[in-house]
């Protein structure tokens, strides 16, 4: 096994060449992180990679990862780097990636053995004149009760590309998609100082301004719901760092409305949770994301009072 710069590689690593690069980006879950190795071991589909992502964990994971790769006949590359939140460790996993398809796995989730075959076929299934329009595919998944997600439409893979995502969206509901590298090389998170989480959607909305996505309705993840570092603690107590990292998310969206913009509902929506975490931020006497778009500019005038009211409210209620 070769180690440089906390790069780690199996033997299997050297010059192999993937269809299917699978990502892990991990932050500790030492007791939760073999169940989704189990789940890429046991893949039915043989050409792919696995890039497992150490995002400045506070726990040794070596003792789990270094195992595994050592023992795996596939190829797998283990990445350590400081801690920058998923979205960095995501943006990594890219860097490294080798294969035509990318597809992510969640260090607390398991994929089904058929995952990588059924995204390899579906794939193989578009006609090669009609590929260009595609960068992803999208599965359902179900809970580790066996609750399966929304299915989609019979008739969405032939809808126009704008009601297809209209669907799509409509539907709350857990998904798993592949994309191709090539268009995720180009197309990372961006990775602001200072901030902990981006969220997927920044990259997957802009990417639907341009491209298509293939849709089935095959389950080929379990997620699971079990800890407290997860999206499904709603009733959580928020964090500053939440605070920081929401605030520059609606302000990110609100200053590139023209690919993220929805109807005036959702522009008010965004607009008032920009401000009432800007509010939270500047009476701590923090870094606040400013808006560049003058019709956000204009309308945050007559937010001012309630946003005001509503992060004293957030403040007493939510924050830890």
């Amino acid at each position: 096994m070769k180690s440089e710069n906390s790069i780690f590689k199996n033997k299997a690593w050297e010059n192999a060449t993937p269809f299917i690069s699978v990502v892990t980006p991990v932050y500790n879950r030492h007791d939760i992180l073999p169940r989704a190795l189990k789940s890429v071991e046991q893949q039915t589909y043989g050409n792919f990679e696995y890039i497992i992502v150490n995002d400045g964990s506070t726990e040794n994971l070596d003792d789990v990862v270094i195992p595994f790769m050592e023992g795996a006949a596939f190829p797998v590359l283990y990445l350590k780097k400081n801690n920058g939140g998923v979205h960095s460790a995501r943006n990594l996993g890219i860097d490294h990636a080798r294969g035509f398809l990318i597809t992510w796995l969640d260090s607390d989730d398991e994929f089904i053995p058929d995952t990588l075959n059924v995204f390899v076929n579906l794939w193989n299934s578009i006609p090669e004149d009609k590929k260009p329009e595609y960068f992803q595919i999208s599965a359902r998944c179900m809970n580790q009760e066996g609750v399966e997600g929304v299915r989609f439409p019979e008739n969405i893979n032939s809808l126009p590309k704008e009601e297809a995502y209209r669907v799509y969206h409509r539907e709350k509901s857990e998904n798993l998609v592949a994309n191709l590298t090539s268009v995720m090389k180009q197309n990372k998170w961006p990775e602001p100082e200072g901030i902990r989480f981006v969220a997927e959607n920044i990259v997957w909305l802009k990417l639907e301004q341009k491209y298509r996505t293939l849709f089935t309705n095959e389950i080929l993840r379990i997620y699971h719901t079990e800890g407290t570092d997860h999206i499904y603690c709603r009733d959580k107590k928020k964090s500053l760092q939440y605070v920081k990292d929401s605030e520059w998310i609606f302000s990110y969206v609100l200053n590139h409305w023209s690919v993220y913009g929805g109807s005036v509902k959702y522009f008010c929506e965004v607009l008032f949770k920009y401000l009432v975490f800007r509010s939270i931020l500047k009476r701590k006497g923090l870094h606040v994301y400013g808006l560049s778009s003058g019709t956000a500019k204009f309308f945050s005038v007559f937010f001012f009072l309630p946003c005001l009211i509503g992060s004293l409210v957030y403040e007493r209620r939510k924050m830890e």
